[in-house]
């Protein structure tokens, strides 16, 4: 038996997203682009209960480094500002929003707490 070793980039993330009950999908954009996609329900702010999909463009080095901020779907505005379009398509927008204190908890579930800030702002 060998031992595959640990894992990186988006095996690693997707793996996180798992183990804390997240059904992660790999998609790959028209310009090549690959995100994982996972259904994300809205837990606190205006919006909570709503379903909405959250893709992420994880870096081959994650957990080093961490995904840019999200790519969100349906559109919602984040009202912080820096809302760009979305390779992923028009029914999706990228917050430009970098996870703070990355080298403090460089885990899925410190990214997921990061996301959980931004829909509390809505």
């Amino acid at each position: 038996m060998t031992d595959a070793g640990p894992l990186w980039g988006p095996a690693a993330f997707q793996a996180g997203l798992r183990a804390v009950g997240y059904e992660p999908r790999q998609v790959v954009t028209a310009q090549n682009e690959e995100f994982t996609v996972f259904d994300y329900e809205i837990e606190v702010g205006s919006r909570v209960g709503q379903t909405v999909q959250v893709g992420l463009q994880v870096p081959p080095d994650f957990s080093v480094t961490p995904p840019p901020g999200p790519h969100v779907s349906p559109r919602l505005n984040h009202p912080g500002g820096n809302v760009h379009p979305s390779s992923l398509g028009h029914e999706w927008e990228y917050w430009s929003r970098p996870a703070p204190n990355w080298a403090a908890d460089r885990s899925v579930g410190g990214y997921l707490r990061h996301v959980r800030t931004l829909f509390s702002q809505l």
